[in-house]
């Protein structure tokens, strides 16, 4: 006769409900402290950018054959990053915002003389009893477009920094990001303590699923990033475009959001160059498809790594979850999250589960 299980123990047919139930704790908890989730989240991924920084001086050779520490170089890294902030806060930050300001006060004028090309066109082709109305109504609006745009991305800002401003994570953030950087191996044995050594080996196969996906999204998408956002400012520059420098800013940060980051970016570009004339708007948005094509035929599948193939549904959704349930945080952590998700599949799928026990 079998002997019963120890009193205190769940049986094996209940461990199935234990560890649901043990799940959706979890769940919730992490939900409950999202704020501080999202804090970890982009700690993690801004070790990860700054991870080949910090790898890079600590293989510079000093004197006697000695080496940077990985400590000191993650100092170094950190200190310069914040020396960085300081001075896009003192000089960047003014710059964009006084071009954004003249964005803002020349766009009810480029409007207008969008919407008098319009009725022209459609009084032309015999469309005006369609075409007015529409007109006359985003005549109507143009004053007042200024204010609400400004307000808007006021609100938008709201939403994305208040909540983390409340656990202080201007202050933590380089914290956080200076211990996954210098001490990563003791932040994960210090994780591993908290779970059953049964359970290590499967965790660190998890973990380094994870780690593959988010070095190749990182530094993939941060290198896109960068050159689209260099290419498109230069090339509207060099067109002629007023607010070259905002507008290339504003390419490079709308790489991070598939699809609606280019029509942001596309819409802005047009009603920038049309403000000159409708020559350099249609110079301005050719030659940023043009770079966005190459960039994203020649560039981005190489960089971008294997553990990012997503279908662009996947994407999509993936996007819009991320705003539905965290905001504006979650539009930029999406992507990221997707491809820790997918990984953590494959990790799952390609491991064949361990046989089971005799009776």
């Amino acid at each position: 006769m079998a002997a019963a299980p120890p009193s205190g123990h769940p049986s094996e047919s209940q461990r199935p409900l234990w560890l649901g139930l043990a799940a959706v704790a979890i769940l919730a908890l992490l939900w409950a402290l999202r704020s501080i989730v999202v804090l970890v989240a982009f700690s993690m991924l801004l070790a990860y950018a700054l991870d080949p920084l910090v790898s890079g001086i600590g293989r510079l050779r000093l004197p006697r054959g000695r080496r940077v520490s990985r400590g000191a170089a993650s100092s170094l890294v950190i200190l310069g990053l914040l020396a960085l902030a300081g001075w896009l806060v003192s000089f960047g930050v003014p710059r964009l915002t006084a071009e954004f300001t003249g964005f803002l006060q020349r766009l009810p004028g480029n409007l207008q003389s969008l919407a008098g090309a319009a009725r022209a066109w459609a009084a032309a082709q015999g469309l005006s009893a369609y075409v007015d109305p529409v007109v006359d109504g985003l005549r109507a609006q143009a004053s007042s477009l200024a204010p609400q745009a400004g307000g808007l991305l006021l609100n938008w800002l709201g939403r994305a920094f208040g909540g983390l401003i409340q656990v202080f994570s201007l202050a933590v953030l380089p914290v956080l990001t200076f211990y996954l950087l210098a001490e990563r191996e003791a932040v994960r044995s210090s994780v591993l303590r908290f779970m059953p050594e049964a359970w290590h080996r499967r965790v660190v196969g998890v973990g380094d699923a994870m780690d593959r996906a988010l070095k190749s999204y990182v530094r993939g998408q941060g290198l896109v990033c960068l050159v689209m956002g260099t290419v498109t400012g230069l090339a509207l520059a060099a067109l002629g475009l007023p607010n070259a420098f905002l507008l290339g800013a504003l390419v490079g940060a709308a790489e991070v959001i598939p699809f609606l980051g280019f029509a942001t970016a596309a819409v802005a570009i047009v009603l920038t160059g049309y403000g000159v004339s409708l020559w350099h708007a249609m110079l301005g948005i050719g030659a940023y498809a043009l770079i966005n094509f190459l960039i994203g035929t020649f560039v981005t599948p190489r960089v971008m790594g294997r553990h990012l193939k997503m279908h662009p549904f996947v994407v999509t959704v993936s996007v819009l979850a991320g705003a539905e349930l965290l905001g504006p945080p979650g539009v930029v952590l999406a992507l990221p999250g997707a491809a820790v998700i997918q990984s953590l599949i494959e990790e799952f799928l390609s491991k064949p589960a361990p046989p089971a026990a005799p009776a």
